[in-house]
């Protein structure tokens, strides 16, 4: 069953994804934009297999949800650990 909130959470997701692919040269002001635009990218993907899970295949789109929302949190936690480091190296 697709609830409601699942779908409000993806179409803004997505609308960010959008904006920040067609302005991607705004993005160069942010350290390591790469990393942290994959990680926003898996989110998405998370939020779309979220809403597919509903409709079929529940299982495993489930576990491909879960896979796609770790490697989302640990590409974010190493983009925090490269911002971290390189603003320690900055400051010497």
């Amino acid at each position: 069953m697709i609830q409601e909130n699942e779908i409000v959470a993806l179409i803004l997701a997505l609308g960010v994804l959008f904006f920040t692919l067609v302005y991607r040269r705004g993005l160069e002001d942010v350290a390591y934009p790469g990393i942290l635009l994959a990680a926003f990218t898996f989110y998405c993907v998370g939020l779309i297999l979220t809403v597919l899970e509903g409709l079929f295949w529940p299982d495993l789109l489930n576990i491909l949800e879960h896979i796609c929302h770790a490697i989302s949190s640990i590409l974010l936690g190493l983009w925090v650990l490269y911002c971290i480091k390189r603003r320690t190296v900055t400051e010497r």
